[in-house]
């Protein structure tokens, strides 16, 4: 009897028929099928399944009360806001950077300006303005000062010491006094660095500080310096390669060049924004003026090229008469020697006809460039760019749109700054002191604050008259450095109106008016028709000079002549 195959045997025989193999696997899986009680777990196993379905719905309901980020983990044990301040899926990632999210682009926005002379001049009018203030103060005139936080404090002779050296340190941008040495370290002056940075803050927005520590970090800032605000890019909230530390690199033709952490460089925008877009870059003037800047150039080109690339004539001149060629010719050759402009801009063209009797007939075209197009366009475009920036246009020079006298047209410079200060000048003033005072001055002590001083500058005129009204001759005297006279002199009023009751207070007791007594007569003064008045006076009164009614008092004259 032949020996019977095992279905294992002909499930996995290639040589067997398809439909037994079938049969085989078939008869395989209902053999090695487990029973249904061994697909319950044994008493043992329960505890393991309990507390992983429990980890399931407890991780369910977490999920059900916590509103979780798309992209970034919650950290709620890390100091600072939970809120998202920076989209991640923006478009203008760059691997480890964020590209400023602007039309033009820092290099773009610096290019307008460089072309557009309204923005230049606003820029330098500005600069200039700054200028002025870039030094210590001297004699209550613009500059800057160190002072104590508290106004009504009084330094101390260390305190006023420190205060002298840190006004030295702004005036030289660092610890190193000497100029020479101080170039070599790449170091500006207070006005260069101040000119640097005013242009790269009105331009992009964008004008960052490097800091230089001292060794010894707790000594505070050694230097500083002005950095090209278009070359600094910021980093994401997790910083560069995971180092949450720094915040921005200097980027420069794509290559990153160096990174700063926050002890190496202050980047403030002027005019900051929450939007979660703009990766934390300020909002720059010019990036408000793109449409300005376009209208006023397209106006500039269309009147640049009417004089130079103009060939549309002024006119046609028309012959009436029986003309030959050679007529003709000569004439159009001697017309172009006396009246063609540059480039042939007046070119005449002439036409003959000969059914009028002889003459000439001249058409204007009416399209002279005697006149700059659109000035009145113009003039509000300039309007348009000085209101964005804080300044009149009468500033630079330039007319303003509105049809009202302009408050500042005045001659005075102090007056014009005065007028302009509140709309562009004070901002930027104060946003610069509280810059200097937050992250440079207080690495020193955060006992002393930077400040501009003269921004309320009073008309010399006005103190004088001030210091006439308050004020003695010895104390003026004082202020002028000079010795005091002492005595009646010295203690006397400036202030007209005061003079008289100074001198009744200092009047002596003899009265140098009374005249003797002559021929019996009593002592009397002289009345004002030059006669004597032998009226008596009570005993004790003091004469007065009351407009001529009374005796004319010669020693308070001789006085009044003395001090004045």
């Amino acid at each position: 009897m032949p020996k019977k195959d095992t279905p294992d045997q002909i499930a996995f025989n290639l040589d067997a028929p398809q439909d037994e193999r079938y049969d085989a696997n078939a008869e395989l899986s209902k053999a090695h099928r487990p029973l249904a009680d061994q697909l319950i777990p044994s008493e043992n196993i329960m505890p393991v399944i309990d507390f992983i379905t429990d980890q399931y719905a407890e991780a369910a309901m977490r999920k059900s009360n916590i509103i979780q980020f798309p992209d970034r983990a919650r950290q709620p044990n890390k100091r600072g806001p939970q809120s998202v301040m920076l989209d991640n899926l923006q478009i203008f990632a760059h691997g480890d950077y964020w590209e400023k999210p602007s039309p033009l682009g820092f290099d773009g926005l610096r290019q307008m300006v460089e072309q557009t002379p309204i923005l230049n001049s606003i820029i330098l009018t500005r600069i200039r303005q700054i200028s002025r203030f870039c030094a210590p103060q001297e004699d209550d005139g613009p500059g800057f000062v160190i002072r104590h936080v508290d106004r009504a404090h009084e330094l101390s002779k260390e305190e006023e010491q420190s205060t002298q050296l840190l006004s030295r340190f702004m005036t030289n941008c660092g610890w190193e006094f000497n100029p020479r040495a101080r170039r070599r370290l790449k170091r500006d002056n207070f006005s260069q660095f101040m000119s640097k940075f005013v242009r790269d803050s009105l331009t992009m927005d964008s004008a960052p500080i490097e800091t230089e520590m001292k060794k010894n970090r707790n000594l505070g800032v050694d230097g500083f310096y002005a950095i090209d605000g278009a070359s600094i890019r910021l980093c994401s909230e997790e910083g560069y390669k995971g180092d949450d530390e720094i915040f921005a690199l200097q980027v420069i033709q794509g290559r990153i060049v160096s990174a700063y952490n926050y002890d190496q460089l202050i980047y403030e925008p002027r005019n900051p924004r929450t939007d979660v877009r703009l990766a934390g870059y300020g909002l720059g003037e010019t990036e408000l003026l793109i449409r300005v800047v376009t209208g006023f150039l397209n106006a500039m080109t269309l009147n640049i090229k009417g004089f130079d690339e103009n060939s549309i004539p002024r006119g046609m001149l028309t012959l009436f008469g029986d003309y030959g060629a050679n007529d003709l010719a000569a004439f159009k050759r001697m017309w172009n020697a006396m009246v063609r402009g540059v480039n042939n801009a007046w070119t005449l063209p002439v036409l003959a006809a000969k059914d009028k009797e002889s003459g000439a007939a001249f058409t204007s075209f009416n399209n002279e460039f005697n006149e700059m197009y659109f000035s009145k366009w113009m003039t509000f475009l300039t309007s348009i760019a000085c209101a964005i920036y804080g300044m009149d246009p009468t500033e630079i020079n330039f007319e303003s749109f509105s049809a009202s006298k302009s408050a500042l047209s005045g001659d005075d410079t102090g007056e014009r700054l005065a007028a302009s200060m509140d709309k562009g000048l004070r901002p930027f003033m104060a946003y610069t002191e509280s810059l200097i005072s937050d992250f440079v001055i207080s690495s020193f002590s955060n006992n002393f604050v930077f400040r501009w001083t003269g921004l309320d500058e009073e008309d010399a005129e006005k103190r004088h008259e001030l210091k006439k009204m308050t004020c003695t001759v010895d104390e003026v005297r004082a202020e002028e450095g000079r010795e005091p006279l002492g005595g009646l002199l010295g203690d006397a009023p400036l202030n007209p109106s005061l003079m008289g009751l100074y001198q009744q207070e200092n009047q002596p007791q003899e009265d140098y008016g009374r005249v003797p007594e002559e021929d019996g007569e009593q002592e009397g003064g002289i009345d004002s028709g030059g006669q004597k008045n032998n009226k008596e006076r009570p005993e004790g009164e003091d004469e007065e000079d009351d407009g001529g009614a009374q005796g004319v008092n010669f020693g308070k004259a001789m006085r009044v002549y003395s001090l004045e």
